[in-house]
């Protein structure tokens, strides 16, 4: 059973208040990883910056290299699919032309804003779902269309298991699956209907209320600096500034040193600190586990029984995966299921076992045709990057 999330009522979309709101929203940024920067402001500047003066010369459209771009920065923030950026390179640049011109006129001949035939004439590309295609369309208005992102959609439509008092324990424990940070999208047309509907709402309101203006691109980003801010969190509360008891550190005025030596590796620093030392980070800035570290032989021992018991329910465990997976038993792709697996239930690439995968499946997370298949260098480079160490993070279940 997965942990369930509970978020305070006041942070709820119909109650949140303006300063709560501009809050998270500033939060947003803190959270964009520094490698991907140079594509936040290609998604919310240059580009639709781009489209609106193309508006203004008289036909708004994207070109395929912005496509692409966009697709990129979705992909870096959302659920990694392997074979969609394939699928958008394989559309021509007049094809991309064409129909997000077409897409785009649609939209600003309605009398009312209504995104549902925009997107829909967005998805006759290869590669372009309703998520996506609100991407796109977002571009060309960042006012009044909202990006289907994971964060956006949870929060419009979290709900507290508290809500309803009356609920049994059995139906709690669903709830815990389909509900706040764990509730499962489709990433369907009738999904983003309501992903609109909501914005427009809270949009509104806020507006309202604060008398500014505040865009749907606002509410998107406002979500996600939410439930980003608070994701380590069981609860989003002020109490205690929001720190679990367990994380929570007492101060140690005896441990080693902490001052970096010239060339040390991370595993080194972590055991010169000792057991009470500060924290020790990685290449990716994950911490180090300390009592794994030391506890690695310095000289290869010969295999225990233990150890080939151990060895033998890794094999099994691998074995239930490729199940899963519905896919043969491919130790360089495995990686790209952990990570997909990963990205899916919002854990980190290190904290995926058997057990996630078994709670991948019942939430009913499936592998799509052409997944896995033919992963780019780039993307097998990346892989690599999330394996090197990962058995030393703290919380590995990579050992």
């Amino acid at each position: 059973m997965t942990e369930p999330s509970v978020m305070r009522p006041d942070l709820y979309p119909d109650r949140i208040s303006y300063d709560e709101f501009d809050k998270y929203l500033a939060l947003c940024y803190a959270h964009t990883p520094e490698k991907i920067q140079d594509l936040d402001r290609l998604r919310y500047t240059d580009i639709p910056e781009l489209v609106t003066k193309r508006k203004q010369d008289g036909e708004a459209f994207l070109e395929k290299t912005e496509v692409q771009s966009l697709v990129d920065w979705k992909l870096r923030y959302g659920t990694y699919r392997p074979n969609l950026a394939s699928l958008v390179a394989s559309n021509s640049i007049g094809e991309i032309r064409k129909t997000t011109s077409s897409a785009f006129s649609v939209f600003s001949s309605s009398d009312e804003p209504n995104p549902s035939k925009a997107i829909s004439t967005l998805s006759k590309l290869k590669g372009i779902g309703p998520a996506t295609a609100s991407l796109l369309l977002s571009c060309y208005d960042p006012t009044t269309i909202p990006f289907f992102s994971d964060e956006l959609f949870r929060w419009l439509h979290w709900e507290n298991d508290s809500d309803d008092k009356q609920k049994d324990s059995k139906k709690r424990m669903s709830s815990d699956k389909t509900s706040g940070r764990h509730r499962k999208i489709n990433y369907t047309a009738k999904e983003y209907a309501s992903v609109y509907e909501k914005t427009t709402t809270v949009r509104q309101r806020l507006s309202k209320e604060s008398k500014k203006d505040v865009k749907a691109v606002d509410v998107e980003k406002a979500a996600y600096g939410l439930l980003k801010e608070t994701e380590q969190f069981d609860t989003i509360s002020a109490g205690d500034g929001g720190i679990p008891k367990s994380k929570r550190r007492r101060p140690n005025h005896n441990h080693k040193s902490s001052s970096p030596k010239p060339d040390e590796s991370p595993e080194t620093a972590c055991l010169r600190k000792g057991p009470h030392g500060s924290p020790t980070y990685d290449h990716l800035g994950y911490e180090l586990d300390y009592d794994f570290i030391s506890k690695i032989p310095k000289r290869p021992r010969p295999v225990t029984q233990r150890g080939l018991k151990r060895l033998d329910k890794k094999g099994k465990d691998n074995e239930r995966k490729a199940e899963i997976m519905g896919r043969p038993m491919n130790h360089v792709e495995m990686a790209a299921w952990d990570d997909r697996v990963a990205r899916d239930l919002g854990k980190a690439f290190h904290e995926v076992g058997l057990e996630e995968y078994e709670e991948w499946k019942r939430r009913g997370f499936e592998v799509e045709e052409g997944d896995f298949e033919n992963l780019s260098q780039e993307e097998r480079d990346r892989l690599k990057e999330l394996m090197n160490g990962s058995a030393l993070r703290k919380g590995s279940k990579h050992r």
